[in-house]
């Protein structure tokens, strides 16, 4: 009779553990493929990217602390939307670079606004090449933003006469 018992605790145990773990494994499955960013090879390409000005007055230290910024500023400011139906993230190029200056004064760290700004270029050059980043094409997305307001509203004869024009 104990075996017994024994038995079914176990084939419970097992059944409830399989559950947990399926759960799991169903969780992470649905989850986005996850980018891993090579500091290194992210200093690297930005390196050659950068203008000879540039990391003339940059060590790659700096560069590296640059980078932490500009990264800081992506995760704080961007994130993936839970739904498909989210309004997309839109946002200029150069809206990192008040922050990055900021946070560099912060950290005591000395960047002109220009060497500031072709670091923000390079690095989110390097970002889109290594996929951590997508960002459609300029013109694509102000022709969607510019259509999105007539598709809002409701149809009205007297603009259509006007687009004929």
């Amino acid at each position: 009779m104990v075996v017994l018992i024994l038995a079914i605790a176990v084939v419970l145990v097992v059944v409830i553990a399989l559950i947990f773990v399926g759960d799991a494994v169903g969780k992470t499955e649905a989850m986005p493929d996850q980018i891993v960013i090579d500091a290194t090879e992210a200093i690297e390409f930005c390196a050659e990217a950068l203008p000879s000005s540039v990391t003339a007055e940059l060590s790659y230290d700096e560069l590296r602390r640059l980078h932490r910024l500009h990264l800081e500023w992506v995760q704080a400011y961007h994130w993936s939307p839970s739904s498909q139906d989210a309004i997309p993230i839109v946002f200029e190029q150069y809206d990192p670079l008040p922050y990055v200056l900021e946070r560099a004064a912060v950290i005591g760290l000395k960047v002109s606004e220009e060497t500031a700004a072709a670091i923000i270029e390079a690095h989110t050059n390097y970002l889109v090449v290594s996929g951590a980043l997508h960002i459609d094409d300029p013109s694509e997305v102000s022709a969607d933003l510019d259509q999105a307001a007539l598709l809002d509203q409701p149809r009205r004869p007297e603009l259509e006469e006007n687009l004929d024009d």
